[in-house]
Formats: C-alpha cells, structure tokens, sequence
C-alpha cells in the first residue's frame, strides 16, 4: 500500500464520516445489513480517485507557471511643423491618408507571451495592437539552447523574430531612450523582423557570433512581408567584441530584392554592412552615460528609383511595367547612412539624450539625403512608467546649386510609456 498525503487523508475521512452521519442511521428504510462499515478498499478507490484529480491540478499548475506575460503601452501627444488640414484620397477602393500629425496617438500596445520550459527550450509569441488599431503578430518563434555547455553558449532560434543586424534593431522600443529608431534603420530593415533562423553563438565571455538565413522582405514589405520568392535565402553575419565598457561589432547582410511586374521581374543583388560602437562611463555627481554610433552602406532597392522608372497599375492601365527605356540596374542604388548619440542619466529618475543621424538613399544623387537634430528628456515615474519629450529638426535635402530648397520640420513628442 503506498503512503499517503495529509490532505488527501484529510478529504477520505471527511468522506468516511459522511457516509456514516447520524442522519444516515436514522433511515428507518435502511437495514442493519446496508449500514455496515466502509470497507478498505472502497475507501481506498475513493482516495485514488482524489489523488488522481490532485496530481492532475497540480500538472496544470505547473504548465501555468511556464507562461509569463509581460509587455507595455505608448501613448502619445504628437504636434508637427509639417501638419496640415488636408486629406488625400487614392486607390480603389480608396484609401485616405491625413497630413495632420497635431494628434493624440497610441505608438505601442504590445503584449508578449512567454513559456519558458527551464530546461533547453523556450517559445515567444508578441503581438500589437497600437498604430494601426488591429492585433498584428510581430513575433513567434522557438528557441533552443545546446545541452553540451554548462551555460547553453548556443543557441537556435526559427520563426518570425528581429534581424540580429546591428546594435539598434534589437533594442527593445520600450527600453529606447528616444522614441523612434533611426532612419537609416528604419528604410533598412523596415518593421525590423523577419522570417527565418538564427544560430548566436557565445565563444567567450567576450566574443559572440550570429550567423542565420532569411525571407528577406521583412514584415513590413509591399510585395513579400510573409513569403519569399526566391529559392535561395538571405545569408546575416554578425561578430561582436564586449568590453565591458567599450563594445564593437560588425554585421553583414547579403541576398536578392525581386520587383515584380508584369512579364519578366527584375532581380537585383542586395549588400549590407553594418559597424556599432558603444562605450559607457561614469560621472560622480550625475550618473551613468552612454556614447553610441552606428553606421551603414548599402546597395539597395530604391524606393524613389521605382517610383520613378516602373508605371505602377490603374484601373484603366491594370500592368506593371518598367518605362520605356529604363534601365532595370537603376532600381538599386547604393546608399549608406547612421547616427550618433549621447546619453546621460541624472540621478536615479532622470535623463538626458541627443542624437543626429542621416540617410542617404543614393549616392549618385545630390537630392535626397534625410537628416535629422533629436533631443529628448526621460523622468522615470515609477519602476513602471516612464515619461519622455522629445524634438526632432528634421531636413530634407533638395539643393539647387548651393542653396536648400527644402524647409526644415519640426516634431515634438510627448510619450507616456507604462510596463508590466
């Protein structure tokens, strides 16, 4: 007979006095013969048949435990130079695009479930449900970790994840000191995720290395944001050299862009290569600080360069076509861009930052370059809620000679960010 717990001794013998009440005894129906003691076994089934839905309670409970949730919400008060009161409407069935950015806006509602096993694997599933007010999938991938080194020093991630390119990408947006990325990064690796593997390798305490494959479109891509039209998969490798206080890394990225028309497609090659530094330091009487650069070349599709040489389909023209003599090599452009900033914590609830960062989407051509002068004040509420103002100055370069042709616009930004 095997032993058993006190509370399920306890629940038996509650049974038992049950079965033998006062008021039981008393049914004048009910012969000697009937009210005889419970037998061993009979109390025995009963007690397995508590013990079973205990150890089944108690599985589930387990399972539960493994699920963590956890995410954050950005509201926002949003006043920009560029705002107008108008509306434009195209397409069909149209579509209407406002040029008012003088708004109250929700940036991120974002909500992260996590089941981590405690063993050698984990899964993640993270969606939102801020800018565009429907619940879109950011990520959903599977994680293993070797089981051959004391630390799991490798790991190998599948599914729809970040671009492991750079040090930007993967910062979280909840933990970003302003409250966008930079432009490069953003026409870059549009929506930063991306369908595919990663294996990331930790060599040394100082030494970390990332190689995967990928789509290639990203998640926010026009024409393939879940597919990939070519065989072959865009190769990502990444080598990183940690510090402590001074760290650097170099990223590469290489695959094929396809612009589909109608007939032939067009495919050209894609090249990216990405170099990040940070060092941090301390000063007694402030805090904290942090430098950070970041910076990109690429040959790349160019958005500009399409509009310019494909004949995008209408109702009455439904083709899409390259223009007469256009040269198909001239949708890809090379292009390079980056940014630097300084970050500096005053005391335990306050901070500072500044950043300028650039992007030039053709090098060929004197037009186009983006440039932008950010500035931005952190208060730290409560260990949950962060308060952020922020102005960006943000310029467009068009020259004629020497002159700029492009005004300046200015952005501010009030951001009420709260974790859980």
């Amino acid at each position: 007979m095997k032993w058993m717990s006190g509370s399920t001794f306890a629940a038996g013998l509650l049974l038992l006095c049950s079965l033998v009440s006062p008021a039981a005894a008393q049914e004048e129906s009910v012969s000697e013969a009937d009210t005889a003691h419970v037998t061993h076994a009979q109390l025995l089934r009963v007690l397995e048949g508590y013990t079973e839905q205990i150890q089944s309670m108690t599985g589930d409970l387990e399972k539960l435990k493994k699920i963590k949730f956890s995410g954050y919400v950005q509201a926002r008060v949003e006043n920009g130079e560029a705002s107008s009161d108008s509306v434009k409407v195209a397409g069909s069935p149209y579509a209407v695009t406002t040029a008012n950015l003088n708004r109250f806006h929700v940036r991120r509602a974002r909500l992260k479930m996590t089941y981590d096993t405690g063993a050698l694997s984990q899964a993640v599933v993270y969606v939102d449900g801020g800018a565009d007010r429907t619940m879109r999938l950011l990520e959903a991938y599977v994680t293993l970790l070797d089981p051959w080194t004391p630390l799991h020093d490798h790991q190998l991630t599948i599914g729809q994840f970040n671009i492991p390119f750079g040090y930007e990408i993967e910062r979280s947006s909840s933990a970003r000191e302003l409250p966008e990325r930079s432009r490069a990064e953003n026409v870059l690796f549009s929506g930063e995720r991306d369908r595919g593997v990663k294996v990331v390798s930790q060599w040394t305490p100082r030494l970390q290395t990332t190689v995967g494959l990928f789509n290639g479109g990203g998640v926010n891509s026009a024409d393939f944001p879940t597919t990939d039209p070519t065989r072959g998969k865009d190769f990502l490798g990444r080598v990183r050299w940690s510090q402590g206080v001074f760290d650097v890394a170099g990223s590469y990225y290489f695959g094929r862009n396809i612009v589909p028309l109608t007939g032939a497609d067009v495919m050209t090659d894609k090249e990216r290569f990405g170099l990040d530094v940070q060092a941090y330091y301390s000063m007694p009487a402030l805090g904290g600080g942090t430098v950070r650069a970041e910076w990109f070349l690429a040959h790349e599709i160019n958005s500009d360069s399409v509009k310019a040489l494909v004949v995008a389909p209408a109702t009455g023209n439904p083709v899409r076509l390259l223009k007469a003599g256009a040269n198909a090599g001239h949708l890809a452009t090379d292009a390079s861009g980056g940014y630097l900033m300084w970050v500096q914590n005053v005391g335990d609830r306050a901070q500072g930052v500044v950043r300028w960062d650039t992007w030039d989407p053709n090098a060929d051509a004197d037009h186009d370059q983006y440039s932008r002068w950010s500035a931005g004040a952190n208060w730290f509420f409560d260990g949950f809620t962060r308060v952020t103002l922020s102005y960006d100055a943000i310029r467009t370069e068009a020259r004629t000679g020497s002159k700029w042709t492009d005004p300046q616009d200015n952005l501010w930004t009030l951001q009420v960010q709260h974790k859980f």
